[in-house]
């Protein structure tokens, strides 16, 4: 049987620093000129590029901004900070879907007539301003001062889908720079604004069964991590210890493992797989079963740890019907002390909790189950997570339609496009620098990994794509 070999797409990221360079730029104002006549970003996702940085009020009207000398180049400015304390801020807005773990850095100056102490505050779209922790500056005429440096946002803005994100630089007194008041014609000037985010981990297959092949005797595994491409599926009976022959029959979409004899299986009788998964986390379990009239009707998820004992899966109570859509578990989460067990084996059975076929009356021996669409998934360790982020690679617009645009600053010879499957469903031999338009109309809608190849390199570089 043909193994889709789904860590194919992934690389060995053995240190923290290899972690951090996952972080990616939300949104971010830098402004290295001062031509542009709207004060939008100049780096970030593509779809905050439009947003706006703005000196506001609870009570009068957003001011106009000039640009005048920044930290490096030029900076916003703008002075009316008089009377502004707990009312008049800098501030920005957002969108981050997918991403989490945000840290801002921004630096800040003042005239000797401009306001002296900020705070940083967050919101999300139709809630309520918060204190950042941390988040107090102290600014002075120079751009050393009134600097944060990669400040924590809190994790409640964690994946925050379509919802925007909200953050504001707010005066806390009317105390200037000099140690006065804060003038109206006290300036304030803002630069190096930088959102950073990290992707929220994809969970990855750690074992697969679909059954797509019936020649394989051995009912293995045929989707997951390498390491468990060679373990089964069994229809186990419990107290003798054996195990009942397997065959294949139709299923979900081709085919699906059949057994019977599944009579007086109460608490005995059950399907069973068993896997690695050395370092994963959040893992959860997706299974399709169905029975004949005089087959098993009742079953339940359990777990377990190689040498231990079985054990109930929270909510894992199951019943079938001579159909595909009634004996569905669908991303069930498997329990946190499956986690962390190195290289033990890890169990799942799905057993009869009693005699009741699905028609109601008693299972028959001649009785059939059947199993399919076995996925357990989790998220992967740091040392094998795929790489969904790289500086010289950029995917506009991600998602997408119809079309992407790849664009890059390496010299690439190869361009490759994974399923989330592992199968390769796009592949280029064409050496570039720059961009390229990629035609997705073929594509059916989901995640893929864009592999990109260059003649200096044995790793390829990844990015995630989602095709709408």
């Amino acid at each position: 049987m043909k193994k889709h070999l789904l860590l194919i797409l992934t690389i060995a990221l053995l240190c923290v620093n290899g972690l951090n360079a996952q972080q990616e730029i939300m949104i971010g104002f830098t402004f290295p000129d001062n031509t542009a006549e709207e004060f939008t970003p100049d780096q970030g996702l593509s779809g905050n590029l439009t947003y706006d940085l703005r000196a506001e009020s609870l009570t009068v009207d957003p001011r106009d901004l000039t640009f005048t000398e920044g930290a490096t180049t030029y900076a916003a400015s703008v002075d009316g900070w008089d009377a502004g304390a707990n009312d008049k801020f800098w501030s920005i807005k957002f969108k981050a879907n997918g991403y989490q773990n945000f840290k801002v850095s921004s630096k800040m100056y003042s005239d000797a007539t401009g306001p002296k102490e900020f705070k940083l505050q967050w919101k999300m779209s139709g809630g309520d301003w918060a204190d950042v922790t941390n988040g107090t500056i102290t600014v002075a005429s120079d751009w050393t001062t009134g600097v944060l440096t990669d400040l924590i946002l809190p994790t409640d803005l964690n994946d925050p889908g379509s919802t925007s994100i909200s953050l504001r630089w707010i005066m806390t007194s009317n105390t200037s720079v000099n140690g006065g008041t804060v003038e109206a014609t006290g300036i304030s000037k803002i630069d190096d604004i930088i959102v950073y985010g990290s992707p929220v981990p994809e969970p990855v297959t750690i074992i697969g069964f679909d059954f797509a092949d019936d020649t394989d005797t051995e009912f293995n595994a045929d989707s997951g991590i390498e390491a468990n491409l060679g373990y089964d599926i069994r229809a186990e009976n419990g107290a003798a210890q054996t195990t009942r022959t397997l065959t294949y029959t139709e299923g979900t979409t081709d085919f699906a493992a059949t057994a019977s004899e599944w009579d007086n299986g109460a608490d005995d009788k059950f399907w069973s797989i068993k896997f690695k998964a050395d370092g994963f986390s959040q893992m959860a379990v997706s299974s399709k079963q169905y029975s004949d009239a005089t087959g098993p009707k009742n079953f339940k998820l359990q777990w377990k740890i190689s040498g231990g004992e079985y054990a109930d899966v929270a909510d894992g109570n199951i019943a079938l019907a001579t159909d595909w859509t009634t004996g569905i578990v669908e991303e069930l989460a498997l329990p946190t002390e499956m986690e962390g067990q190195g290289s033990s084996s890890l169990y799942i059975r799905w057993i009869m909790t009693d005699n009741v076929s699905v028609s109601d009356g008693t299972v028959d021996a001649v009785g059939i189950s059947k199993i399919d669409d076995i996925v357990v998934e989790g998220i992967a360790p740091s040392g094998i997570v795929t790489e969904l982020y790289n500086s010289e690679i950029m995917i506009y617009p991600n998602p997408c339609d119809d079309y992407f645009t790849l664009e890059t600053t390496n010299d690439v010879n190869r361009v490759e496009i994974y399923n989330i499957q592992g199968a390769l469903v796009y592949s280029l031999d064409e050496n570039f620098t720059g961009s390229i338009i990629i035609n997705t109309v073929d594509f059916s809608s989901g995640m893929y990994f864009v592999k990109l190849y260059s003649e200096d390199t044995k790793v390829p570089s990844s990015k995630k794509l989602i095709v709408n």
